[in-house]
């Protein structure tokens, strides 16, 4: 049997940390991220700093990668002697590169997985970070992708986000629809549910409030759970990211690995600046 060489695909809205995805070697599908001059590709022609600043300024909208991108990456896998790809999605319910992936690797000779991965940002990433961890423990293909899907159905995502108006305004706002004219100073916390539709969790008011129970929602979603990694990542607010971080960690001690990235310029589109994330993926066979 022909050793299998395994890929990984990466949706640019999945948050991999910009370490991480360089030192898996992983294969980037950029959103389009769009501006009244032309369309960037997300992290790749526009950084989110770049993203943030000019979204102060005038509104931006985005588009799933196109078949373009999604073939061209498909393409330098197999150039580059790859026979097998884990494709890591953000949620089909929330993007359509999901189904355009799965569309599009049909028509290849490689073996390829698309994972719907219910989630979106570091959520959704997680799942891309296990894969290359399984893979550098060699294990198989197969093997990838039952561990991948089994443990990606057991990750949380939560979302603090200062206002809802970018994701009224970009009619991504699922199930937080209810909220629109909500009382002044309600800070939602954002998660995804299991269609992998965004739903408040939590309605509280103030941001000090807020963390608080964000903090409280990452405790309940870690439970007694024994192997756990958790990620924190900003839009543009390092300094809150950092006190996150730090409390984390100081409640936590025997999490396994903790990541620290950016939020999108196509995730930001829809949440604005000032937006914390944390995502906590449970190892642990339930």
């Amino acid at each position: 049997m022909p050793q299998e060489k395994i890929a990984i695909l990466v949706d640019s809205c999945s948050d991999v940390p910009a370490d991480v995805l360089a030192a898996a070697d992983m294969a980037l599908m950029p959103m389009n991220v769009i501006f009244r001059d032309r369309a960037y590709e997300d992290r790749v022609t526009i950084t989110p700093t770049e993203f943030y600043r000019r979204q102060a300024e005038e509104p931006a909208t985005t588009s799933s990668p196109t078949g373009k991108h999604i073939v061209e990456a498909l393409e330098r896998i197999q150039a580059s002697g790859y026979t097998h790809v884990i494709a890591v999605c953000i949620s089909a319910a929330l993007s359509g590169t999901y189904q355009e992936t799965q569309l599009l690797a049909a028509d290849t000779d490689l073996t390829v997985h698309v994972v719907n991965t219910k989630s979106v940002g570091i959520g959704s990433g997680f799942a891309a970070i296990y894969a290359a961890y399984l893979r550098s423990t060699g294990h198989s293909f197969q093997e990838i992708v039952t561990e991948v899907e089994r443990v990606t159905a057991q990750t949380k995502v939560f979302f603090y986000v200062p206002s809802l108006k970018y994701l009224q305004a970009g009619g991504r706002i699922g199930k937080v629809a209810g909220m629109a004219g909500t009382l002044l100073n309600v800070k939602p916390i954002i998660s995804c549910d299991e269609e992998g539709i965004y739903y408040p969790i939590a309605k509280v008011r103030g941001e000090k409030r807020t963390i608080t129970k964000l903090l409280a929602l990452v405790d309940e979603a870690i439970g007694d759970a024994k192997r756990v990694n958790v990620a924190v990542c900003d839009g543009v607010n390092p300094e809150l990211r950092a006190t996150v971080l730090a409390k984390l960690k100081a409640a936590h001690p025997d999490v396994l690995q903790w990541y620290a990235g950016d939020v999108s310029p196509a995730l930001g589109v829809h949440t604005g600046p000032g937006l914390i994330g944390v995502g906590v993926q449970v190892l642990d066979e339930r």
